[in-house]
């Protein structure tokens, strides 16, 4: 029996169409380069490579990330918040050179280092007369009494006529509070004293009443809310040695503090010379390498050393010329 026996024609030419297909995949598959790169041995797929250093990440590489985007944000807020406080000295500023009231009482302004009348006095914060605008040609409105902080005050301007306005648009010189003339010490009997009123002998005893405590808790804070506040050396209660000095804040006594520091420092200078001081000056020291006063004397003991091994080796070869016969 033959070995070709029972297939027919039909089965022959499917066999080579199927092989034909297979022959441009595989030609398809080698030229797009996806036929040599991955080898099969054994029916299973190699391991990948092992991952580069490079490819690795750090740890807690997502914690930082995630904590720096936290501090981003508590950053911005208090960027917003300075700004904001910026922005609302810079208005009050404006509206103090401008000669306004600028919303702040009489005694924020007399703490403020900055003499705005007087620069209104040199004609440096008013504005020009062009920006000046005809009150006539506009319907005035009446403001709006919604801000607390900031209420609508009734004035007298310089021609005797009655405004509304804002407090701190209105200008200073119409706003002055009458000053209150100081009043005497009234008894207070929550102030023990020494003598009939204290027939035991204790020691005195304070207790403020009740309107001091009131009194004292809204001057405080009226303080904290100064939208003003700066620095001051005077109020800050701890050491800030030895060459500190607090000048005064007025130009005339400031002149006066430091002519009488340099009065000092000349006569001390003066002393030290007729006592024959061998200490210089700091500013005439020459530059360089200064030594000390022990690193100078271990100077000199060497150089003391040095001399007497010196003046023994020469000696010794004295000896020893000697000693040879001629």
């Amino acid at each position: 029996m033959s070995k070709g026996r029972g297939i027919s024609s039909a089965s022959f030419l499917d066999l080579k169409s199927e092989l034909f297909k297979k022959e441009n995949e595989f030609k398809k598959a080698k030229d797009s380069g996806k036929g040599r790169a991955e080898p099969i041995v054994g029916g299973v797929k190699r391991a990948d490579k092992k991952p580069s250093v490079w490819a690795k990440k750090n740890k807690g590489v997502a914690e930082r990330s995630a904590r720096d985007i936290e501090l981003e944000e508590v950053s911005q807020q208090t960027v917003e918040s300075a700004r904001a406080a910026l922005e609302r000295k810079s208005k009050i500023y404006e509206k103090l050179q401008k000669g306004l009231h600028g919303g702040i009482n009489e005694k924020q302004y007399d703490a403020l280092l900055v003499d705005f009348d007087k620069k209104a006095e040199a004609g440096e914060s008013f504005e020009s007369n062009e920006d000046d605008v005809d009150e006539s040609l506009t319907v005035p409105e009446p403001p709006r009494d919604d801000d607390a902080e900031d209420p609508i005050v009734e004035y007298q301007d310089e021609y005797g006529r009655a405004r509304t306005a804002r407090r701190s648009e209105v200008p200073r010189e119409f706003l002055r509070e009458p000053e209150v003339e100081e009043q005497e010490q009234e008894y207070d009997p929550n102030i023990i004293c020494e003598g009939s009123d204290n027939p035991e002998g204790h020691f005195p005893t304070y207790e403020p009443s009740a309107a001091r405590l009131e009194k004292i808790n809204a001057d405080l804070q009226e303080s904290l809310k100064d939208p003003l506040q700066h620095y001051d050396a005077s109020r800050d209660n701890r050491s800030k040695g030895a060459g500190f000095y607090q000048f005064s804040a007025d130009e005339e006594t400031r002149r006066r503090e430091m002519e009488e520091l340099k009065a000092a420092r000349n006569e001390t200078v003066e002393e030290r010379q007729a006592a024959g001081a061998d200490v210089p000056d700091i500013s005439s020291q020459p530059e360089g390498k200064v030594l000390s006063r022990a690193g100078e004397k271990r100077k000199r003991d060497l150089e003391e050393r040095r001399k007497l091994i010196e003046a023994k080796r020469k000696k010794a070869d004295v000896n020893t010329l000697a000693a040879d016969p001629v």
